[in-house]
């Protein structure tokens, strides 16, 4: 079970990933693995997640924690707005007079049709991506799996992401070794970006 396990993450790690032999055609470079080109920003990002249209920039190895903070940050803050509108509505309701009554109705009716969505969407993509940290994924590498998935059991492989070490060890691979600082807004990374542990690295004992 061990050696299948170590043939198919080596197994996706050359043929899908390409290892250490990934070159960009665009910037005519090497890149190591994990990183992928953006049309874009027109550069190699590392360990890049997606291109953030409303941030205008790449979300990468250098700022996913950042924008992980950042979104966390963005649900408790609409929640938190939530509660106050829902107790703001409560209490006006019955203090407001009546001639005020109107404006202030349509003032919660407004800001009730922009907090609920924007919630709900924030909150479905802060878990989607909890999700790829505990996967020890990006955005990218998710998609790719799906098919190398496909082709790993077409080939007879058992399929498995090579660079999950758990959950406990993908989150400090992203927010860091200190927990109480995993809800701060540092910038720091983990490592160089050039180089990732594998599932074959922890069997292995190996560290970097």
């Amino acid at each position: 079970m061990l050696t299948r396990l170590w043939r198919s993450s080596f197994w996706y790690y050359i043929h899908w990933q390409g290892g250490d032999l990934r070159y960009c055609q665009k910037c005519a470079l090497h890149k190591p693995p994990r990183a992928h080109h953006c049309r874009v920003c027109n550069r190699c990002v590392l360990r890049m997640d997606h291109h953030c249209v409303w941030l205008n920039n790449c979300v990468g190895h250098a700022n996913y924690k950042t924008f992980f903070i950042f979104i966390v940050y963005a649900v408790v803050s609409c929640i938190y707005s939530l509660v106050l509108l829902c107790g703001s509505l409560t209490v006006d309701s019955m203090t407001d007079d009546e001639q005020n009554e109107g404006f202030f109705r349509a003032a919660y009716v407004i800001s009730g049709l922009l907090l609920v969505p924007l919630t709900l969407a924030l909150t479905i993509f802060m878990f989607w991506h909890v999700y790829l940290i505990l996967q020890n994924k990006t955005t990218i590498e998710y998609h790719e799996g799906v098919r190398a998935m496909w082709l790993a059991e077409k080939g007879g492989y058992l399929y498995s992401h090579p660079y999950d070490l758990g959950a406990y060890e993908n989150m400090i691979s992203v927010l860091g070794p200190n927990i109480f600082c995993w809800v701060c807004p540092t910038s720091e990374q983990i490592g160089s970006g050039l180089r990732f542990r594998t599932g074959v690295d922890k069997l292995a004992g190996t560290s970097f």
